[in-house]
């Protein structure tokens, strides 16, 4: 099977506040398939996962290697990642990145770029995250477990093949993990892959496959 997603020889560097430079990433490799449904990237804090999410996502492209998106290798530009990334990938960060004082409907519909069926595919995806009658609530009006859902709707509203998650819990009570988790389950069964940086021994056990990042490089883990 052609990997969804596939990481090559990445290699990064990494300024510090002292004006030194650390290597980050050193000759890691990364393959992420469509069946694997959702993979959990562990690792301590300070160890670059969420840098390695934002090489994934696109955000990032001062690196050395390969990334290639179903068997095809993406230029590495600014402009070429941002087309991938509108194209393919959701994303969601802990802090949720919603805009205030617009409406959840409007937070959504940012995930879309402009289609003309935004209204209407922003709807459906705020009823799969169990949002529907939240339409003109303000953002900033949300609690952080419905602030959460937002943003998922926002990743999840282009039918992305791949949805990016750095700590999507790690604000969260128990109870509201459990329902982000289950709504991920929801998801991946309609075929939406994750890859999910995590501190939650929780959240990783939802995974079906976990790698480690230590040292520069992944390990899997049984």
């Amino acid at each position: 099977m052609t990997p969804l997603l596939e990481l090559a020889g990445l290699h990064l560097d990494v300024r510090e506040g002292d004006g030194s430079r650390r290597t980050l990433f050193d000759d890691l490799d990364l393959t992420v398939s469509p069946d694997d449904g959702a993979v959990a990237l562990l690792g301590r804090s300070g160890s670059g996962k969420s840098t390695l999410l934002r090489v994934l996502a696109g955000l990032e492209v001062n690196w050395q290697g390969t990334y290639s998106f179903l068997g095809e290798a993406l230029p590495r530009s600014l402009t070429s990642m941002a087309d991938f990334r509108l194209r393919h990938v959701g994303v969601v960060t802990q802090a949720c990145d919603l805009v205030g004082d617009l409406t959840v409907q409007r937070n959504v519909e940012l995930g879309m770029h402009r289609r003309p069926d935004a209204a209407r595919r922003a709807q459906e995806a705020l009823d799969r995250v169990g949002l529907a009658g939240y339409e003109r609530r303000r953002a900033d009006r949300l609690s952080g477990g419905e602030a959460q859902r937002v943003a998922i709707a926002r990743a999840v509203v282009k039918e992305p093949a791949v949805v990016i998650a750095d700590e999507p819990t790690g604000a969260l009570d128990e109870q509201t993990e459990d329902d982000v988790l289950e709504l991920f389950r929801d998801l991946r069964r309609d075929g939406t892959t994750f890859v999910v940086a995590t501190h939650s021994s929780r959240v990783a056990a939802s995974c079906q496959r976990r790698v480690l990042l230590r040292g520069g490089r992944l390990t899997t883990l049984e």
